[in-house]
């Protein structure tokens, strides 16, 4: 064959590098090949070359083109890199001393340290940046992705660090680290299933792995495996904390309190701090329905710091939720007592009891508030705390105040993106029109009520109607809904889910839910988020049936507005705007899930059940398909935990007291109100 023309090198190089980039090695070799004999000295040709050679395992041939490319451009960093990664030994290392002599970056495990440590002493944004420049000088090279992924997962950017973790793990595929931590990233971002096999290879590669594997599984509704593989993993690391302490906490998902505190003095033997390590074994036990292994913790250690302020406040909230709300404001008395700036002890406080003028606390929260040196957490804790007591004093404007102040803290804290909800929301309707629509159940038909919705639209008021009934029993708000469809929905993402998958999600989640409210009949479940899966939720499970609430989305966005949520949930709720937003996309959600599955989905309006509560009330008994029980008509008589926001309330006769509040606060509210006139569409391009 006769050398091609110079002008024809151009469209030859590009036509060998599509192929090299297609894996046919052997054919864009033998065009590169062609183009030397025109060009012999050209570094892009020799570069790539050489780089054919090394994947088809010619390391001798590999060199000499790398070598020649080299020469031709020595200061190009691929190059170097590329050929640092076919030498060995001592040719390595002179090659490594000769591009530390360059000034040539060859992205080497020591290049990289400095900027892991930073990630270690929290300058992630800091090493974040380092990382990327050092990945754009060191293009070939494995460890500044991964020090870039690393970086991006410690500061929650768990989406962004996956190409970046892949990157690494394709230029170096037998490093158990990279895969470990790409599996945890994808753990993260709802890929269970391949985070799952990574773990599992890292593991057989010697890496330590047992830890997020656990919580891999646990998230995935299968705790029993869990606790299965920490026993052993903590046996053979007893001085391991950590490992201890995730042990103890699935012992107490487990409802395995006398192992899990067992645990626990394995951890504090091995120097863990006992009062952190168990108050957060208490809480777990609290979560978990062990509440009285949980006092009893609390109990035995404030024995020991009987005026500790944040294990009073702990134990006073664990009372509120059984309903002793006497007891409950002895501990907070003692508290503060102990500690005046204990900021959610005030909170605690103000949302156990209706605030009085005349209330002592009143100053003291408003000396604390004055207090320049107070830093953000507890300034918008006590934001909140105050905005309560304003409230009842129907000093409704100092309350839009502490509001406002309060809410700016935690949207600063915590941000909230509407397009990522947005487009989740789209993606699941999606999946429902596309397949699952067409597809026959499988599932257990075990009858379970889904109590869904907005939070403070009344659900914890629907629930306890529930629970007056004989055969009901109340959950709570489950977390395990979302962790046993999420292999499922993963399965369906990645084109091979079906009905069986969903089947298994099903009965994972029928296990979890009954080993957790101890129910033999129906089981009631207050997951908030269920409302946006609710098809997916109905594939798992047939026998299911979905009440969703309804109420003047002014009055939700107000009560949304006045409350403090657990750190990192329900961040919408910071910004009157995106809140407006969220609403409507709630609504949409509901339209959808209601005309897809009229006979499974009950909307049941607020304002309405506290208006004509007996008629509403026997609607819901009879969609519920339970036999009517005048019980249900007094749900505050119920003997039940209530962990909620709602835990005063709902232990009230049914009454009109929270409807049209938003009027109170209508000129702060203003950004809500705006948004709320424009609709949110699942189906923009219908």
């Amino acid at each position: 064959m006769l050398p091609p023309n110079k002008s024809q090198v151009p469209a030859l190089y590009q036509q060998a590098l599509k192929l090299q980039q297609a894996g046919q090695l052997t054919e864009a070799r033998g065009i590169y090949e062609r183009v030397l004999l025109v060009v012999p000295g050209q570094a892009e040709v020799l570069f790539q070359l050489g780089r054919i050679e090394a994947q088809l395992g010619d390391a001798a041939k590999s060199e000499g083109y790398l070598r020649k490319a080299l020469k031709a451009k020595p200061t190009e960093a691929a190059i170097w890199q590329a050929l640092h990664g076919v030498l060995e030994g001592p040719a390595r290392q002179k090659l490594a001393r000769e591009a530390l002599k360059a000034r040539v970056p060859l992205g080497l495990p020591a290049e990289v340290q400095p900027i892991l440590k930073q990630i270690a002493q929290g300058q992630a944004e800091v090493a974040e940046k380092r990382a990327l420049a050092l990945a754009k000088a060191a293009p070939l090279a494995a460890a500044p992705p991964h020090a870039l992924g690393v970086a991006r997962m410690a500061r929650g950017h768990w989406a962004a660090a996956i190409k970046p973790l892949e990157a690494a793990l394709a230029r170096d595929p037998a490093n158990s680290v990279y895969k470990g931590d790409l599996a945890r990233a994808l753990a993260r971002v709802g890929q269970p299933r391949r985070a799952e096999a990574l773990m599992h290879e890292a593991m057989a590669a010697g890496h330590s792995m047992a830890r997020p594997l656990a919580r891999l599984l646990r998230d995935t509704c299968r705790a029993d495996a869990a606790a299965k593989l920490l026993v052993k993993a903590a046996g053979a690391q007893p001085r391991d904390v950590d490992l201890q302490m995730e042990l103890a906490s699935v012992l107490a998902e487990l409802r395995r309190p006398d192992e899990a505190r067992r645990a626990l003095e394995t951890a504090i033997k091995a120097g863990g701090a006992r009062r952190s390590l168990t108050a957060r074994l208490a809480q777990d036990l609290e979560t978990a329905g062990e509440g009285a292994a949980a006092r009893a913790l609390l109990d035995a250690l404030l024995a020991r710091e009987p005026a500790e302020p944040g294990l009073l406040t702990q134990r006073a909230q664990l009372r509120q939720t059984c309903g002793d709300l006497a007891g409950a404001e002895t501990d907070l008395a003692a508290a503060l007592a102990a500690d005046p700036s204990y900021a959610e002890a005030y909170r605690a406080y103000a949302n156990g009891r209706r605030i009085e003028g005349d209330d002592p606390v009143l100053s003291r929260m408003e000396a604390q508030l004055g207090r320049p040196s107070l830093d953000a957490r507890a300034r918008r804790t006590l934001g909140f705390a105050a905005a309560k007591a304003m409230h009842d004093l129907r000093r409704y404007d100092e309350a839009a105040d502490h509001l406002a102040r309060a809410n700016r803290l935690m949207a600063s804290a915590f941000p909230y993106g509407f397009e990522a909800d947005l487009a989740e929301a789209r993606l699941l309707v999606s999946e429902w029109r596309a397949t699952l629509q067409g597809l026959t159940p499988e599932g257990p038909d075990d009858p379970v009520l889904f109590v869904t919705g907005l939070p403070r639209s009344g659900t914890t008021l629907a629930e306890t109607i529930l629970a007056a009934h004989s055969r009901v029993t109340p959950a709570g708000e489950l977390p395990f809904l979302y962790r046993a469809l999420a292999p499922a929905i993963d399965a369906l993402r990645s084109g091979s889910g079906g009905a069986t998958d969903f089947a298994e999600a099903g009965a994972r989640y029928l296990a979890a839910a009954r080993r957790r409210s101890g129910a033999a009949d129906i089981i009631a479940d207050k997951a908030i988020s269920t409302f946006s899966r609710i098809g997916h939720a109905a594939m798992a499970l047939p026998g299911a049936r979905f009440i969703v609430l309804r109420r003047d989305p002014r009055d939700v966005g107000l009560s949304l507005w006045r409350n403090l949520f657990a750190e990192g949930q329900h961040r919408y709720a910071y910004d009157l705007a995106q809140m407006g937003r969220y609403i409507r996309l709630h609504d949409a959600l509901v339209r959808f899930w209601s005309e897809a599955l009229p006979e499974r989905v009950h909307v049941l309006d607020y304002e309405e059940l506290t208006a004509r509560p007996e008629s509403q009330i026997r609607a819901l008994i009879a969609f519920a398909g339970l036999e009517w029980e005048g019980a249900c008509l007094s749900p505050e008589t119920a003997d039940r935990a209530i962990s909620t926001l709602s835990f005063a309330t709902a232990r009230q006769p049914i009454g009109r007291d929270a409807v049209a509040g938003w009027r109170h606060y209508e000129t702060a509210l203003a950004p809500l109100l705006s948004a709320l006139e424009t609709e949110v569409s699942l189906f923009p391009t219908d």
